[in-house]
């Protein structure tokens, strides 16, 4: 639901407006159904990542969160591996008629990747110290990225013939900055999940991070990466606030500072598992309060360009 939350934010909350702003003319390339199924194909994909995630790390699970098992507790092993490979090939399928429909088909190449990326992911990278937490952080922060690459794509092609002097450097930086965002809180999530399945993942020969320099370690760098998200957001308002955008600077301040701060607070205090699952919870909470900025975005934008 995320997932897909976030890319018709990115359509419709940036790039549309950013759009607008150029000139009352460009619009939206990808038809609305072909967006719903690029939507629908990275949606797939992850869902069958999460599978076989839950595949090869039943033992771990058994150990870390036995009360949320479901493969071996309801859900035979060869169902899950079947409905992983169903859903995947299905996703991959959708990506390439996309693709193919609006005549870039190696953009699906982007989905193969990571759905081939998410299998390896499963079998070996999350064993190894931080390469798991980094491919993970790294495939999500495409999500939102493919977006602006299929409909701008688009753009270039339908508006450039007319106008040599196009650009749109304003929707791939913002594009950028929002992945940027995303790669930071999903490695951070991912270091405290590692915190949070110590148990487990070392009783079974892991190597991820908490287990080769300790939790006083892990915490120490999932602290760093908060003061780097904080950071990164008040370089942002500095601009924001240079152009009279108050909003945006209140905006941050309320529900994206602050939480990050006491987030700061729960990852030290955090010394059972529950707690540091509360701290997970709180960084989703943080991530979906990232995307939802695109609202304000959107909102000043479109004022500014009496469309609304």
């Amino acid at each position: 639901m995320i997932i897909a939350f976030t890319q018709y934010m990115v359509r419709w909350c940036l790039i549309f407006p950013i759009l607008k702003t150029q000139s009352s003319y460009y619009t939206l390339q990808l038809s609305e159904i072909k967006f719903f199924l690029l939507v629908l194909s990275t949606v797939l994909i992850a869902a069958a990542g999460y599978i076989i995630n839950d595949y090869f790390d039943v033992r771990t699970d058994k150990v870390n969160k036995p009360e949320r098992l479901l493969i071996d507790n309801g859900v035979k092993r060869r169902v899950a591996m079947g409905a992983h490979h169903v859903i995947n090939v299905l996703g991959i399928l959708i990506a390439f008629y996309v693709s193919y429909s609006v005549g870039v088909s190696k953009l699906a190449f982007i989905h193969f990747i990571c759905a081939t990326g998410l299998w390896f992911y499963s079998t070996a990278f999350k064993k190894q110290f931080l390469v798991g937490n980094i491919i993970i952080a790294l495939f999500t922060s495409l999500v939102p990225f493919v977006v602006v690459v299929y409909e701008l794509l688009l753009c270039y092609r339908a508006y450039f013939p007319l106008d040599e002097t196009l650009s749109f450097e304003g929707i791939w930086i913002y594009a950028f900055g929002i992945s940027f965002f995303t790669f930071l809180i999903t490695l951070l999530r991912e270091i405290i999940k590692d915190m949070e399945a110590f148990e487990g993942d070392k009783e079974y020969g892991y190597n991820t991070m908490p287990i080769v320099i300790g939790k006083k370690s892990s915490k120490f760098i999932a602290v760093v990466i908060v003061f780097a998200v904080i950071s990164f957001l008040s370089y942002y308002q500095v601009l924001q606030v240079q152009k009279h955008d108050m909003l945006t600077f209140y905006y941050f301040i309320f529900c994206l500072e602050i939480p990050l701060v006491y987030l700061i607070y729960k990852i030290i205090t955090a010394d059972t598992k529950n707690a540091l699952r509360t701290a997970g919870k709180i960084t989703e909470l943080i991530m979906l309060s990232g995307i939802c900025y695109l609202f304000v975005f959107a909102y000043i934008l479109l004022s500014f360009v009496h469309i609304i």
